[in-house]
């Protein structure tokens, strides 16, 4: 949930004065990231052993996976992409293929710009492209040898964005198209990745309650606050988002196993679970909300709060009809499609 509201408050309050500097949007789809490489990977894991206790092939597991992610993600985004392609939105039909196959991120990185309120799809251009890889990693990986794929891949992420950064022109396009290519964005699901290796490998509650776990997160919260009065470099783009990734897998292991007091009441009450469970349709339709608002000639209100809360309450309810409607019904279809 928090995810998204980041992503909308960086799309939506563009005339903010508080805080203007703060990349929301970056941090959003960061945790966004992290977090599915969490779940994914304690899925394929936690199935893979069960295989491994059964004697039973891990083929089973990787089609049952591939079919379950094809029920959660496609309808609807095909179903979007269909409207789209009709009324002919950012001239969507001349690059039509970039968005079936899942490779706008490669798209805008290539013509070295975005695509209006399309743009936003890159985040799910670079999940689809993890998920080919990723599961045939984790299920035919020998045991002995699998925090090592998983740390080369933390590792891949800051390097390969520090590399790319020094041989470009280092404007912030590029900086921020850098960022949107799959590799780059590495060491968001490899941390994810990691948490669940230990939930599933160590100890199913784990978390980084200890003091150099604590000293680690203080670090890394320090270089997020510093490099904020930094213009882009080599050194930001190696430690930057992956300070975020680090921020992030703190939050996401402290509500894998609950939270007390305070915390337990800000993070699980239920409009935050609800807008959790419909947080895929309110990110894939928040970008085509202001256009349309402004198309139907709706009130506009001077206060971007107010306007910032009329949107979100219509978005809410067109990402919950597109939830009763098409992801409930077909996402029910999984339980055909166990793992074991």
């Amino acid at each position: 949930a928090f995810a998204v509201l980041f992503v909308l408050i960086q799309h939506w309050l563009t005339d903010r004065t508080w805080l203007l500097s703060v990349p929301f949007g970056m941090i959003g789809v960061t945790l966004f990231f992290v977090l599915s490489g969490f779940l994914i990977s304690k899925i394929l894991l936690q199935s893979k052993m069960n295989a491994e206790l059964n004697n039973t092939g891990v083929m089973h597991i990787l089609k049952q996976f591939y079919i379950r992610r094809t029920l959660r993600i496609f309808p609807v985004y095909y179903v979007t992409l269909i409207i789209l392609f009709i009324f002919n939105i950012e001239n969507i039909r001349e690059i039509f293929g970039w968005f079936v196959f899942y490779a706008s991120n490669i798209y805008f990185y290539l013509i070295h710009d975005w695509a209006g309120v399309l743009s936003h799809l890159w985040t799910l251009a670079v999940e689809e492209q993890f998920y080919i890889i990723w599961p045939v990693l984790m299920l035919f990986t020998p045991r002995k040898h699998l925090l090592k794929v998983i740390m080369i891949m933390i590792l891949i992420g800051p390097v390969s964005r520090s590399v790319m950064f020094y041989f470009s022109d280092k404007s912030e396009m590029t900086t921020d198209l850098i960022s949107i290519l799959m590799p780059t964005c590495l060491d968001c699901f490899g941390l994810g990745a990691l948490l669940a290796y230990m939930r599933i490998y160590s100890d199913k509650n784990f978390n980084f309650k200890n003091i150099y776990a604590y000293i680690f997160l203080l670090f890394n919260i320090l270089i997020l606050i510093i490099s904020g009065f930094f213009e882009e470099n080599i050194y930001k783009m190696f430690i930057y988002r992956f300070s975020v990734s680090v921020i992030s897998l703190y939050l996401i292991s402290e509500a894998g196993i609950g939270f007390t007091g305070s915390l337990k009441k800000i993070f699980e009450n239920r409009l935050l679970l609800y807008i959790g469970k419909i947080s895929y349709g309110i990110y894939l339709f928040h970008a085509f909300i202001p256009p349309l608002y402004k198309y139907f000639n709706l009130p506009h209100f001077t206060n971007i709060y107010v306007q910032f809360i009329i949107q979100a309450t219509i978005l809410t309810l067109i990402s919950s009809i597109s939830w009763i409607i098409i992801e409930k019904p077909v996402i029910s279809l999984k339980k055909k499609f166990r793992y074991n």
